[in-house]
């Protein structure tokens, strides 16, 4: 594989609904389900999967988390946005809170993968070049909560080379 370009981290970020690493529900379970290689694409997501991965220190990455929200046929959009909506997240990279965006709440191809029938989800990251993960070893630390309560927190390590 050639070198991660910003245009491939910023896809992983915004075009991510076709597959998915994790749903995160609010009721507070997190599962996890293979979307591609630990690392391939240049996504480094906060689940020990990715923990001790090594980076290239020329790719663009994006350092990010989805949540996945669904149920039967009569789950709506507007349904996810109410829970999304809700829901915060905090990356920090080396003990330094990091500026993250949230994308548009979009519809999710694969509920089935998850035992929904409609789901919808948004990631929350940042896309980031290669110069804001020089080489070394990195902390990633992710909290995310759902009306005011923690749902998920993890920190990982990855080696950038």
């Amino acid at each position: 594989m050639g070198q991660i370009t910003r245009g491939e981290a910023q896809a992983v970020f915004e075009a991510f609904g076709g597959g998915g690493l994790a749903i995160l529900r609010h009721g507070g379970t997190a599962h996890g389900a293979p979307a591609d290689q630990v690392g391939s694409h240049g996504a480094i997501r906060p689940f020990d999967q990715w923990n001790g991965i090594q980076l290239n220190a020329d790719d663009w990455h994006v350092i990010v988390i989805a949540d996945i929200e669904g149920g039967d046929r009569t789950f709506t959009h507007r349904d996810a946005v109410e829970i999304i909506d809700k829901i915060t997240v905090r990356f920090d990279l080396d003990g330094r809170a990091l500026d993250i965006t949230r994308t548009a709440i979009k519809r999710f191809n694969d509920p089935g993968r998850f035992d929904l029938e409609e789901a919808y989800y948004a990631q929350f990251g940042r896309v980031m070049a290669p110069e804001e993960l020089p080489p070394g070893d990195h902390s990633v630390h992710c909290v995310m909560t759902f009306d005011g309560q923690v749902v998920f927190e993890n920190t990982i390590t990855v080696t950038v080379v």
